[in-house]
C-alpha cells in the first residue's frame, strides 16, 4: 500500500526509458529546494569530468532544476564563506568551458544553462556572477568553430543583457 511512485511505474512493466519524460516534476516547495540543494555535489563533481556526454548530462539536469525552480542556490555556500550556493553553481558551469577544443554539445549546454540562470524568476544573481556568465557565453561565442553554437551564443547574450538591463531599469525606479 505505500509504494513509491516509481515502484508503481516499475510494477505496471514500464521499464523503457522512453517513459521517462512522462514523469513531472514535483511543484517546488521549500522542502524540494532544499533537497535539490543537498544534491548539487554530483553534478558539480559531473561538470569536472572528462568525459563530454557526462559533461552534457550533468548541465542539462542543472539547467532543468534550475528552469523548474527546484534548485535556487539562495543559501550561503558551504566552501566559500560569504558567497552564495548560486555563484558556486554558475562558476561550475562557466568552468565547464575550456576554450575552442570544447566540446560543441557542452558549448551548447553550457548557453542554454546560464540564459536560463540569468533569466529565471526563481535566482537571483548579482555582480562578478552575471559577468561571469556574460564573460564565458561571449567567450563561446568567440571561440567557437561551430555556426550553429556561435549564431545560439551570440543571440543568448543579447537575451541576457536585455534581461540584465530591465533588471537594473525595474530596480532604479
Amino acid at each position: 500500500g505505500n509504494k513509491s511512485r516509481v515502484e508503481k511505474w516499475r510494477s505496471s512493466g514500464n521499464t523503457r526509458e522512453s517513459n521517462i519524460r512522462h514523469f513531472t516534476l514535483p511543484k517546488n516547495d521549500s522542502s524540494n529546494i532544499i533537497t535539490a540543494e543537498k544534491y548539487f555535489l554530483p553534478f558539480e563533481l559531473a561538470c569536472q569530468s572528462k568525459a563530454s556526454r557526462i559533461v552534457v548530462t550533468a548541465l542539462d539536469c542543472l539547467q532543468k532544476l534550475i528552469a523548474y525552480g527546484h534548485l535556487t542556490g539562495n543559501i550561503p555556500d558551504s566552501t566559500t564563506p560569504r558567497k552564495l550556493l548560486i555563484d558556486r553553481i554558475v562558476e561550475t558551469i562557466c568552468s565547464c568551458f575550456n576554450g575552442p577544443q570544447t566540446d560543441e554539445g557542452v558549448q551548447l549546454q553550457i548557453i542554454k544553462a546560464l540564459l536560463t540562470v540569468i533569466t529565471s524568476q526563481h535566482v537571483e544573481v548579482h555582480e562578478g556572477t552575471v559577468l561571469l556568465a556574460v564573460r564565458t557565453c561571449y567567450n563561446i561565442y568567440l571561440a567557437s568553430k561551430n555556426l550553429i553554437n556561435q549564431t545560439t551564443a551570440r543571440a543568448t547574450l543579447t537575451q541576457m543583457l536585455n534581461v540584465i538591463f530591465t533588471k537594473m531599469e525595474n530596480q532604479a525606479l
